[in-house]
């Protein structure tokens, strides 16, 4: 087996794992698999992922493999990552086995679908919007997504994108298909403000950027209720409103992940460029691909109720500071 101290590239890594997989699936006696390369179109980007199908069944498993391969350069062992993979597998043979049939009689159903269908902010540069319908907000997207709750286990949710010929196929159009998705998420997950503090300036370089408490700045996370894809939350119909009466008036918008959103309080002082920077700090160090959402802060005022990139909204005020 071999080891994390032995320095691979990707491509070599891809070929080591698969082997060593196959290898480690005959070891166990786990039989009829059949494991393939694929680079699937997801919300976050093209992703290269190891499939992995039971029988003849057309339900699969995947493995994100950028994901494995940064925590093998981080230095967990080779024969860990085989390990985990094996255990996924054998843990889901029987879930693929048993429950394609239902997942396809429900996911073809839109009467079974509509209760389970809730909005999902992606990346403006999401290669799903070219399939998918969708609403454009800011430099972002929203989605529906259908969450296979039944079918959801202990390792996640699942969850699937609404495409376009599957809108057709349930006969609805888009804009039933948004009105029922607005409709789950807000009264299933509705929006909950929590007050941050102590863990952005965490997050921070202190050296490049103040953090918000050191700057006397209002600070809260905003989601939903289960924070699992909680930055919709900025396109409920209700939520600029909310979100103001909670700061006190007019804030910055920063999107620190596709779960969730931090809100500054706007005292004048900040610059959208200094909280970019921090926002694509937070999103190159701490967060996973999958869960990028933006570089992009935003500016809701509360007075003139425009809601614009930080950017744009530093340039007029700029521009309007010139002009007296």
């Amino acid at each position: 087996m071999r080891k994390a101290g032995i320095n691979m590239d990707f491509e070599a890594f891809k070929n080591n794992l698969m082997e060593l997989v196959i290898q480690e699936l005959d070891n166990r006696g786990i039989e009829d698999i059949s494991l393939k390369f694929n680079t699937i179109n997801s919300p976050d980007g093209m992703t290269d992922r190891l499939m992995v199908s039971v029988g003849d069944a057309k339900m699969s498993m995947s493995f994100r493999l950028k994901e494995i391969f940064t925590d093998y350069e981080n230095g967990l062992d080779l024969e860990r990552c085989v390990d985990r993979i094996c255990n996924t597998i054998k843990a889901n043979i029987t879930v693929i086995e048993t429950k394609e049939g239902d997942v396809k009689a429900f996911i073809t159903d839109y009467e079974q679908v509509k209760n389970h269908t809730y909005l999902r902010l992606v990346p403006g540069t999401s290669p799903v919007l070219k399939e998918a319908p969708h609403r454009k907000f800011q430099d972002t997207a929203l989605v529906v997504s259908v969450h296979l709750d039944s079918f959801s286990d202990d390792n996640g949710k699942s969850v699937v994108v609404v495409t376009k010929p599957l809108m057709e196929m349930y006969g609805v159009d888009e804009k039933q298909l948004f009105a029922d998705a607005e409709k789950n998420s807000i009264e299933k997950e509705p929006v909950v403000f929590t007050p941050l503090v102590d863990m952005i300036k965490n997050l921070i370089d202190k050296d490049e950027v103040p953090s918000p408490e050191e700057m006397g700045i209002v600070t809260y996370i905003a989601t939903n209720k289960t924070g699992f894809h909680g930055a919709s939350v900025v396109t409920y119909p209700e939520f600029l409103e909310q979100a103001t009466e909670k700061m006190g008036g007019s804030f910055f918008m920063l999107p620190s992940s596709v779960h969730e959103f931090i809100l500054l309080k706007d005292d004048g002082k900040q610059k959208a460029k200094d909280l970019n920077r921090m926002v694509r700090n937070v999103n190159e160090t701490v967060l996973e691909p999958r869960d990028f959402l933006s570089n992009q802060c935003y500016h809701y005022d509360a007075k003139t109720k425009v809601l614009e990139t930080g950017v744009k909204y530093d340039k007029a005020k700029e521009k309007k500071a010139g002009a007296r």
